[in-house]
């Protein structure tokens, strides 16, 4: 399994890797973690980049997190392919409780 990693913000990224790694360890997940500096490398939001990965994601699935999560953003996300949304700033906890479940899921 891999993660993605996608935020123009370097300092969001490493956030973001700290709370996936600490959910990693408390599923015993080891999976390959990559950062995107953008959408396409990302001058696109979360959801642009969820539209643009959906018709190539060969039946991987996706979790976003988003600084504002509304009831729209929520309902575009999972028709998008998301499994989840979650509201920034995330913890190891959160992301634990939302992956619990996808570690051997393709």
């Amino acid at each position: 399994m891999r993660a993605l990693i996608v935020d123009d913000s370097p300092t969001a990224r490493a956030q973001a890797r700290s709370a996936l790694e600490d959910a990693m360890a408390r599923l015993g997940l080891d999976w390959a973690v990559e950062e995107a500096g953008s959408g396409v490398e990302a001058d696109m939001t979360g959801l642009e980049v969820l539209a643009f990965w959906k018709p190539r994601a060969g039946g991987r699935r996706a979790l976003v997190v988003s600084t504002d999560v509304s009831p729209r953003d929520r309902e575009k996300a999972l028709a998008g392919g998301a499994f989840a949304i979650l509201e920034k700033p995330v913890t190891g906890e959160t992301l634990a409780a939302a992956l619990a479940g996808v570690g051997s899921s393709p």
